[in-house]
């Protein structure tokens, strides 16, 4: 999948290019960028030791044996679903292929919604896989004991339930332990939301034809030329973070991320956890919204039009294949939709997203 990113950060009456210059050259950003670095290099941070660990075969493995069940039901909330979801909606027809398994995720406590779905699988031919970094997720427990009991008839129930958790006390590794259920340890020092290069995120990705190597060698190599810093790398990539601190300093404090894609729908609900739970502190810190192209032309459009002007946007659109699926615009006397005949619906995608941009930057003097 190639993106592209199209970042609107600041107003011609708030922003000053030769401030920013500036902030590129100020002891605070310089050794922030120097810590940053280190810190990469040193692998401190939790996410960094799956990036680089060697335990794909495992995943892969794991993968194999859950695709021998017809569905595969992953039970979490947060950070222990919405990377792996991210990932699985990224893959091309996933969702509108016949093939086994059909990989759901169970967030809520719904109790419509989950009774819904029992009944429409085949429960015989199901598979849990049950992740709480602390082993105490009230939600994700709760979807655990309400699928046991409707699960409770089942032939070798126990050999149908994966429990990815801490090894340490808890109530899930309790449960484990108990009824000798199949175990795989969540790493004590990544956070739930960081998880998506552990079994946590690959786990699913894998499942549905993800190229998860690809996707850690990828990140690898991000890191790598982070730290080489060549041809002004680093400070390219953070940009727009910088951009951010300039404008949350003159409140702009709301970040609108609109992606125009619908497999890149639910990343957009991803980047909202990362960034809410990551940054919202000691009362500060700036609101992630989320919208989608088309869509939210026709429901939040308006507000950002004519809104307070508190409001900075991310539009990410993938760059498709080309389709000879044309379309047929020739009806009616007036032929209002001329213009579109003979063009694809891409074309008018992209033509609506470059409208969006213009028109907001011509509303809010952008």
């Amino acid at each position: 999948m190639n993106l592209k990113f199209n970042f609107m950060l600041f107003s011609q009456s708030s922003f000053n290019l030769e401030y920013f210059e500036s902030e590129l050259k100020s002891k605070d950003y310089l050794s922030t960028k120097k810590k940053i670095i280190k810190d990469i290099s040193s692998k401190s941070f939790g996410f960094l030791q799956d990036l680089y660990s060697n335990n794909l075969d495992e995943i892969i493995y794991l993968a194999e044996q859950l695709k021998s069940f017809e569905n595969v039901l992953f039970l979490g909330t947060g950070g222990s679903s919405l990377g792996g979801k991210t990932l699985v909606s990224i893959k091309e027809n996933f969702f509108l292929k016949d093939i086994s398994p059909k990989v759901y995720f169970l967030e809520n406590v719904d109790e419509w919604s989950i009774s819904r779905l029992t009944k429409k699988i085949n429960l015989q031919n199901t598979a849990l896989v049950v992740i709480s970094k602390s082993g105490e997720t009230i939600e994700t427990l709760s979807q655990f004991f309400f699928l046991k009991n409707e699960m409770k008839e089942i032939r070798n129930f126990k050999k149908k339930v994966f429990i990815i958790t801490e090894n340490k006390k808890s109530t899930l590794k309790e449960i484990q332990e108990e009824e000798e259920l199949k175990f795989y340890e969540h790493k004590k020092n990544i956070g739930g939301r960081f998880s998506v290069f552990s079994l946590v995120g690959l786990l699913p990705a894998s499942l549905v034809g993800f190229e998860i190597s690809n996707f850690r060698e990828g990140g690898k190599l991000f890191l790598k030329n982070l730290i080489k810093d060549e041809e002004g790398f680093f400070d390219n990539h953070f940009f727009s973070a910088l951009s951010l601190m300039i404008l949350y300093k003159k409140n702009y404090n709301i970040s609108v991320f609109m992606p125009y894609s619908d497999r890149l729908n639910n990343l957009s609900f991803w980047y909202r956890q990362l960034w809410a739970e990551s940054i919202g502190k000691n009362k500060m810190g700036i609101t992630p919204m989320n919208a989608l192209g088309t869509v939210d032309q026709h429901s939040q459009i308006q507000l950002y039009l004519d809104g307070p002007s508190d409001k900075f946007f991310t539009f990410i659109f993938e760059k498709q294949k080309k389709t000879k699926k044309n379309l047929d615009c020739s009806y009616g006397k007036e032929k209002n939709y001329h213009l579109l005949h003979n063009k694809s619906l891409t074309n008018l995608l992209i033509c609506e997203l470059k409208a969006t941009i213009e028109t907001l930057k011509k509303k809010k003097n952008l």
